[in-house]
């Protein structure tokens, strides 16, 4: 190609070679290949995803048979909340062997962290069923234990930067200085707080948010201002099944917990650098058949520490005579048990599944009227013997009081709201029906007439559960949502009065068959007991210690107890395996 080239000073024009543009465009198109290269591995690189994370192995630590509440950890040491009747903390090395308790001055204590230099102990401690606890330090290998502050609450942690103490009070979360002083709220919540905490580089907190009936919970996150709340998991599950994790400590993963059929271990790779936009990916760690809970990481981000629990439970009796406890209709794994009138046959729930049977009170003709798509709690049969009412719940949904009859059949709902229902009681006519409800929930006792299906309020029962309707009729009997007083309803005088008092949680009032006696048991004190009162006294009487009976327990219903045809105590003992386990990871 050419072009003119005017001579400016003599006006003729030559003509010249143009200059060539190909060293230009030759550079331009190296840049742009170049680009297209870099740009083509970044989306390479954000496309690719390593490998999924696995547990390689497992490997049980702790064979005491003692139930576990969790534990935390050092690197070489584990801190473990044991419970019975009351909870204390043990130790053990992370390589396995036997335990050896951490002395404290109190009754009840649960390992909540551990300081960031392994020197403190981060523990709470409460006293009988008190919704809210005290916060201590106590230095390790020992001494004295230190109260930080005067707070009170649940769910504490320390940051990982050691500096603040991150709490939960009733539905608001907490941030404080790290020895408890100049706490200040974060946030105000809808419903219940767990779980609470911060993330390795210190800009974000994440929670679990439970529903008051316990039917659901999800995991959220707000920056560590309080600023930008969100679900972490939103829409995964219908409803939200996600609760109680914990970050790596390099805070490349996330680990949680989800509730199907069994408590389920799950990792939530964390988006790094350029790609915090990409949606975190989910992966499954454990499967079952065990149940891990109340998981913590090791300091080197390798191991995950676990309470691994498959339940099992034993019907005993109390024998008065030897004071022992020994197994009643073959010791089968099963509890909450209620006979008919003429004491001829029995309802019960089956451990660990859940689910209704009812038989002869030989335990021949045995017929399971449920199954285990639903878990049963607390069936009583009607006075005539043809049908029973039960509580019943999936997961993600209120429990609902059903009726079913005693040859089996589909269920029907009681009543069509979906408000909560527990603890059915049938008037001794048979013609009524009352029931409870979560006190969170402030719904009190309720009575429906079958016939009509007309529902009523019991005067004056709003924070109330867990109706007993006596056999006359007269009465009702109901607790406190504390769970330290049984109260007692005169339908004669159509009011309220204390009957019992206890220190301790007071749990499963049943009238005996002439409903001259209540019985009730007690826990979270310093001496569980099963009792009765005489109707017309206030002083209760000792029928059976329960300090050495550890109790099954399974949501909804914790440490049952009832009455046989003659009167003995009924429990069920636990036999499950609960146990720490650790679980090797490769994370990716």
């Amino acid at each position: 190609m050419k072009r003119l080239k005017r001579d400016t000073t003599s006006g003729s024009r030559e003509v010249v070679a143009s200059a060539s543009p190909h060293g230009f465009s030759r550079s331009w198109l190296a840049a742009g290949a170049l680009l297209i290269v870099v740009c083509a591995g970044i989306a390479f690189w954000a496309m690719a995803s390593p490998g999924p994370p696995r547990v390689t192995s497992t490997t049980q630590l702790t064979r005491d048979g003692i139930p576990k509440f969790g534990a935390v950890t050092d690197g070489s040491r584990l801190f473990i909340t044991e419970r019975t009747s009351n909870s204390w903390v043990v130790q053990a090395s992370t390589s396995g062997g036997e335990t050896s308790p951490i002395p404290t001055s109190f009754t009840n204590v649960v390992a909540a962290d551990i300081s960031t230099d392994h020197t403190q102990l981060l523990i709470s401690t409460f006293f009988g069923t008190d919704p809210e606890a005290q916060f201590w330090s106590l230095p390790l290998p020992s001494g004295a234990p230190r109260r930080l502050g005067s707070l009170l609450g649940h769910y504490p942690s320390w940051s990982p930067n050691g500096r603040h103490l991150l709490f939960a009070r009733g539905s608001d979360l907490f941030v404080a200085n790290a020895d408890g002083s100049e706490p200040r709220k974060l946030i105000t919540v809808q419903q219940s707080l767990a779980c609470i905490r911060e993330s390795p580089d210190g800009k974000r907190i994440r929670f679990t948010i439970t529903a008051p009936d316990q039917t659901s919970a999800a995991i959220w996150e707000i920056r560590s201002d309080g600023t930008g709340l969100h679900p972490v998991l939103p829409g995964w599950h219908n409803p939200p099944q996600e609760f109680c994790g914990n970050w790596t400590p390099d805070g490349r993963y996330y680990l949680f917990r989800v509730v199907g059929s069994q408590f389920d271990i799950w990792a939530l790779r964390e988006p790094a650098g350029l790609f915090r936009w990409r949606v975190p990916q989910r992966f499954q760690l454990t499967s079952g058949p065990m149940s891990f809970l109340a998981e913590t990481v090791s300091p080197d981000g390798k191991k995950i520490f676990a309470d691994g629990t498959q339940g099992r439970g034993e019907l005993v009796r109390y024998d008065s005579k030897s004071r022992q406890f020994v197994p009643y209709l073959s010791g089968i794994s099963a509890g909450e048990l209620d006979y008919t009138r003429d004491g001829k046959w029995v309802t019960y729930i089956v451990y660990p599944e859940g689910t209704l049977w009812r038989s002869r009170a030989d335990g021949s003709e045995r017929l399971q009227l449920t199954d285990a798509s639903a878990i049963a709690a607390l069936p009583r049969w009607s006075p005539d013997g043809s049908q029973l009412t039960y509580a019943s719940t999936r997961r993600g949904s209120p429990l609902k009081v059903l009726v079913v009859s005693s040859q089996g059949g589909s269920p029907q709902e009681l009543l069509p709201s979906d408000q909560g229902e527990i603890d059915p009681s049938w008037s001794p006519d048979g013609k009524k029906v009352a029931f409870g409800a979560n006190p969170d929930v402030h719904l009190g006792i309720r009575i429906v007439e079958l016939a009509t299906h007309q529902v009523t309020t019991v005067p004056g029962s709003e924070d109330f559960f867990s109706p007993r309707w006596s056999p006359d009729a007269r009465y009702i009997v109901a607790l406190t949502a504390d769970s330290k007083k049984i109260m007692l309803f005169d339908f004669t005088k159509r009011q309220w009065s204390v009957w019992i008092d206890e220190p301790g949680a007071i749990g499963f009032p049943n009238w005996s068959g002439d409903g001259k006696f209540l019985y009730y048991d007690t826990n979270f004190d310093q001496h569980s007991t099963f009792r009765r009162v005489r109707v017309g006294e206030t002083r209760s009487e000792l029928v059976a210690d329960l300090q050495s009976l550890r109790r099954y327990s399974a949501w909804p219903v914790f440490g049952w107890s009832g009455l046989a045809p003659d009167g003995s105590a009924l429990f069920t003992r636990d036999l499950s395996s609960d146990e720490i386990y650790a679980l090797d990871l490769d994370l990716p």
